[in-house]
């Protein structure tokens, strides 16, 4: 799907591309499918449309069917715990990426092994590395320090340890990162040097994450270029290192509009994403005995899916236009720091509101003064009605507190 260049809300919805909201749940349209199911329990309430989550799952095992022999999709679970506990991911296929011992808990639990669990994260106990070391999983280490501790680890422990790298490149045009080992200054291939001074041991696997706000294919390009080369020149003696994966994360955009960190927003396909990390990483790819390429997206995959659905407590007209007020609180939908928001007001039959807009601040039902969901142009409002937040599935509910009402729920459909 191609999400199409998505800017700031300015004056309605006419900024918004052709077929913006395909890409979303539709309520008016799937209200027979949707409709029993919102209705089911109080709002406020994440909605979730399993048919949009498998069909961004499929997207991108598509995008990798056609440039690498040996895949693998890992889903990040921290994007989205309740999409995680409904395994609906993993009955497709998907890994686990976790980022703590408790994610990896979490992804035991749920049935994935440790053979499907990708470690991350800058933070590891010595009982979760040993335990992950035990399992099977691959861990990503990301220091040095951390590096030593799992090679000390390691050395007690005989089983199908699986040990990798996470790396980072300094990019032109992107902000580092703070994680991994920089391929410019020496420390991933002084780490690669340090394990293959181990006996038996060597990486199991690089890792590249970009941040998530990089919607250029050419970063991700440029990127894997880097990691490319450290592949043709990083093993003994100067020549090809060998590994047994390649794992070029996430960060990929899905069809909201732009963050407010960027000035210009143009998201793309998820196959020129993956077609631009693939064809500098083919001749290592092409090989018979090559490594599996891992991505880990999170946001892909739940972005679009999900809407955050509240129901409007009262509305009066403000001037030349209205104050609403929903069931729904900032704290439940806290990426309103991130990107602005985009909202749709709707009866409580899921008919879309159609009357012409006034402008209009959406207020939450908490004490706080600065409670304010959106500001933009709605149609009169009546109370009843339920407001749409669209993209709404990445990180909101993950970092939903329960702060003076309940945290919404998660209702699949």
């Amino acid at each position: 799907m191609r999400p199409g260049r998505v800017d700031q809300p300015r004056d309605g919805e006419a900024f918004l591309p052709p077929g913006f909201f395909d890409a979303f749940p539709s309520l008016e349209r799937d209200r027979e499918r949707l409709g029993p199911v919102l209705h089911r329990t109080d709002t406020p309430l994440f909605l979730v449309d399993t048919r949009i989550l498998a069909e961004r799952y499929r997207e991108v095992e598509r995008a990798l069917a056609r440039r690498s022999a040996r895949s693998a999709i890992a889903y990040s679970f921290k994007t989205n715990y309740a999409v995680a506990e409904s395994r609906l991911l993993g009955e497709l296929g998907a890994w686990a990426e976790v980022v703590s011992g408790r994610e990896y808990r979490l992804a035991r639990g749920l049935g994935h092994p440790g053979e499907e669990i990708v470690f991350n994260g800058p933070h590891k106990r010595d009982d979760e590395l040993l335990l992950a070391l035990t399992e099977g999983a691959l861990i990503h280490v990301n220091d040095r320090e951390e590096l030593e501790r799992v090679l000390e680890l390691r050395m007690a422990h005989h089983g199908r340890a699986r040990v990798g790298l996470r790396v980072k490149a300094d990019l032109p045009g992107v902000e580092p990162s703070r994680f991994g080992l920089s391929l410019e200054d020496g420390e991933a291939a002084a780490a690669v040097a340090r394990m293959l001074s181990v006996p038996g041991l060597a990486p199991a696997g690089l890792h590249l994450h970009l941040r998530g706000d990089t919607d250029d294919p050419g970063h991700f390009r440029k990127a894997a270029r880097r990691v490319a080369r450290l592949l043709a020149h990083g093993g003994p003696e100067g020549g090809r290192l060998r590994v047994r994966s390649l794992d070029l994360g996430g960060g990929f955009p899905a069809h909201g509009p732009r963050p407010r960190s960027r000035r210009t927003w143009d998201p793309r396909p998820i196959g020129e994403y993956v077609d631009a990390i693939t064809g500098e990483l083919s001749p290592a790819l092409a090989h018979e005995d090559g490594p599996t390429l891992i991505l880990e997206p999170g946001r892909y995959l739940v972005a679009d899916a999900i809407v955050f659905v509240s129901t409007v407590l009262r509305a009066r007209r403000s001037g030349n236009g209205q104050l609403v007020t929903v069931d729904g609180t900032v704290t439940m939908l806290p990426l309103t720091h991130y990107c602005p928001q985009i909202a749709r007001l709707f009866t409580s039959d899921l008919l879309p509101r159609r009357d012409s807009s006034l402008p209009s601040t959406v207020l939450g039902s908490s004490c706080r003064e600065n409670d304010v969901l959106y500001s933009g142009p709605l149609p009169p409002a009546v109370r009843g009605d339920f407001l749409v937040f669209y993209a709404a599935g990445a990180y909101n509910s993950s970092l939903s507190p329960e702060f003076i009402f309940d945290a919404p729920p998660v209702l699949f459909a």
